[in-house]
């Protein structure tokens, strides 16, 4: 038994912290070897310092740290000082270990003045310079890979070791009906540990995935009994009528409450597969295998479901969590480019509402962001999704904060309406998304046209749409579900990262904004 990973790295560095969010990530235990050294002395860390002197407490730590090395399969931190000793530094060689690296000015700032730490405890600045001299070689020689958490939260430094590590990242998405979004080249393979005591799994998918959908039933059977259920591809397959023919099907195949719903494919998929399962019996599980980018990053995550009629999209729908989302990374590499592309629309969308990450990675490198397979595409997609799954975890039913995931979906959802669905959902997003940054200005906002402009053409998404058309999209926008009565609302933004919704937009400046995205 050894660890999956070691976490070393000075004071500051939030191996603890990290620590714990990476094995919640992974799904192991997290074990901290000075709690372990407190524990067995009875008594804390600066109380064995003072009373016992800094060589005693290393010979502690020296036993604390192999026996942990030697009795833990998860995450483990050790102490600061840990690589100081020739015994641990010898122990660590066939360890997978990682060096959370933190420059002196940052350190400071996260320990403050050194409580609880014996030796930061005096001139904590100075302290802290020296050690990160002696050590930063010892981190280097025992680590077999480094993350700089310079400018990065807990959860980011977290979600870089899970790449890092090369399995699957989870993101939890809590709320009234918790579950786990599952990020990895192999996420498929996590199927079989969410079909709780289901006898039947129905499995929806459209033609172009038969066989990836074959391929999970067999890997399925002799778990459950699966039923294969082909559904008309995209758009097409949400309609009422289809979800109908799938009640069928499973009052068929005898379906009870305890059997469960798979939907595999893109976002049309998933959203019909969620609303099938809303509507059997008043609700069975739903497992969400999204085989797109859009559906990764978007429609399989949320609890939203839904159909469309001639009226509108998604006007008929139900709030209906998932068992579990698994975003199969893999899966991208087998999308025509347009399709990839276009679900690049909502990664941008939750990099202006919430990550200013997100814009930077793109901004830095479009050609790799696109590229399936990329370290850059897969931090992207779990960013995305942890962008939606922290709004999604407070307002479930769109009572409140949930409204800013439709940034650039008014104009966008009235595009794809009067265009009959026949452009990709993603490109109505992206000239939404224009089109809302020019309002934000007109209206006195922030100012982040060019920006907005610049970030999706470099990806290769449209940002401009055919003038002559303006009365037919008013007309669909009136149909928008964040309006009340004939108040027509829109997401706006003060900043980056600041949304906000707006009620007050004139018909005027609606106009003014159509003509200057015309193309």
């Amino acid at each position: 038994m050894s660890p999956l990973v070691v976490l070393v790295g000075p004071p500051g560095s939030g191996k603890s912290t990290v620590g714990r969010l990476l094995a919640q990530r992974l799904n192991v235990s997290f074990r901290d070897t000075d709690d372990d050294i407190a524990e067995c002395a009875g008594q804390s860390i600066p109380d064995i310092f003072v009373e016992h002197g800094e060589e005693h407490f290393r010979a502690l730590e020296r036993r604390a740290v192999a026996d942990a090395v030697n009795g833990h399969d998860g995450v483990l931190a050790l102490g600061g000082g840990a690589v100081v000793s020739d015994e641990t530094r010898a122990l660590l060689a066939d360890q997978v270990v990682a060096f959370l690296s933190v420059e002196m000015a940052e350190a400071v700032s996260r320990v403050g003045i050194g409580a609880g730490r014996p030796l930061l405890s005096m001139n904590p600045r100075q302290a802290m310079r020296v050690l990160l001299e002696q050590r930063r070689p010892l981190y280097n020689e025992v680590a077999d890979f480094v993350v700089d958490t310079e400018r990065l939260t807990a959860e980011q430094v977290a979600a870089e070791l899970a790449r890092r590590l090369g399995g699957p990242s989870v993101v939890p998405v809590g709320g009234e009906a918790p579950y786990d979004v599952v990020i990895g080249d192999d996420a498929t393979m996590a199927v079989t540990d969410h079909l709780g005591g289901a006898h039947r799994a129905a499995i929806l998918y459209s033609a172009p995935l038969y066989e990836h959908a074959a391929r999970i039933a067999a890997y399925m059977t002799g778990q459950v009994e699966p039923l294969l259920m082909e559904v008309p591809d995209a758009e097409d397959g949400k309609t009422v009528e289809v979800a109908a023919q799938c009640w069928d099907g499973l009052a068929e195949a005898g379906f009870t409450r305890s059997d469960v719903v798979i939907g595999v494919g893109g976002g049309a998929v998933t959203d019909l597969a969620g609303f099938v399962a809303a509507g059997w019996l008043r609700g069975v599980a739903v497992i969400q295998l999204p085989t797109s980018l859009l559906g990764m990053v978007d429609a399989a995550v949320g609890g939203k479901t839904g159909v469309n009629i001639a009226a509108g999209k998604n006007l008929v729908g139900a709030f209906h969590p998932p068992r579990a989302v698994l975003c199969d990374l893999s899966t991208l590499g087998t999308l025509p480019q347009a399709d990839r592309i276009a679900g690049f629309a909502e990664i941008i969308k939750c990099g202006f509402i919430a990550d200013p990450g997100i814009l930077d990675l793109v901004e830095a490198d479009p050609a790799a962001a696109v590229e399936p397979g990329s370290a850059v595409l897969a931090e992207l997609v779990e960013r995305a999704v942890a962008v939606k799954a922290s709004v999604v975890s407070g307002d479930l039913r769109e009572s409140g904060r949930r409204v800013v995931l439709n940034y650039g979906h008014t104009l966008g959802h009235a595009i794809e309406k009067i265009e009959r669905y026949r452009r990709r959902h993603g490109e109505a997003v992206a000239i939404g998304m224009v089109y809302a940054a020019v309002l934000s200005r007109i209206t006195g906002r922030a100012d982040l046209v060019e920006r907005t402009r610049s970030i999706l053409a470099r990806v290769g998404l449209p940002v401009s749409y055919p003038s002559g058309r303006l009365d037919d999209l008013l007309a669909a926008m009136r149909l928008d579900k964040k309006n009340t009565g004939q108040t027509q609302r829109f997401v706006l933004l003060d900043g980056i990262g600041k949304p906000t919704l707006v009620d007050d937009v004139t018909g005027e400046q609606l106009a003014t904004a159509y003509e200057e995205i015309c193309a």
